[in-house]
């Protein structure tokens, strides 16, 4: 499958030495492709021209942005959607859950929530694909508490 050729050459990126023989001008075009051909067992034509037109036009360093493009566009037509929790403290299971339940009814689609951890106070969640993004912030959630009470006195 030309989808599942192209991840596999992606998951090839996080190496130095393949990236320093994919981006080499030194190592012939034809030499590149023959690398590239052993990545694989069964050799599929449209893949195989797909690659030699990217190696023809020194583009084979665009291989892990055309996959995350590619998962992107299969993600918008399953009507599914990746997000992102910026945290201080790592997120339970059972709270991403959540996150991703009330989400799912707000934006009548699937959402699939990641945690990072970020180093401020506040909790951000950011769905990229949807515009979306909500940000609490610990110290404007005191101040608004401490504005109110200095009200009320």
């Amino acid at each position: 499958d030309f989808y599942q050729n192209l991840c596999i050459l992606n998951s090839a990126f996080v190496l130095p030495k393949f990236k320093n023989i994919i981006e080499s001008n030194e190592i012939k075009k034809e030499r590149k492709m023959e690398f590239l051909d052993s990545f694989f067992d069964i050799k599929n034509s449209s893949f195989q021209n797909f690659l030699r037109l990217l190696i023809e036009n020194s583009r084979l360093e665009y291989i892990p942005q055309i996959v995350k493009e590619l998962e992107r566009q299969k993600a918008f037509k399953e009507n599914i959607f990746v997000g992102i929790v910026y945290s201080k403290e790592k997120l339970s299971q059972e709270n991403l859950k959540d996150l991703e339940v009330k989400l799912n009814k707000k934006f009548d689609a699937n959402i699939k929530l990641n945690n990072k951890i970020s180093q401020d106070d506040s909790v951000k969640i950011e769905l990229e694909e949807l515009g979306y993004e909500l940000s609490f912030s610990m110290k404007a959630l005191q101040n608004k508490l401490n504005e109110y009470i200095l009200k009320i006195i």
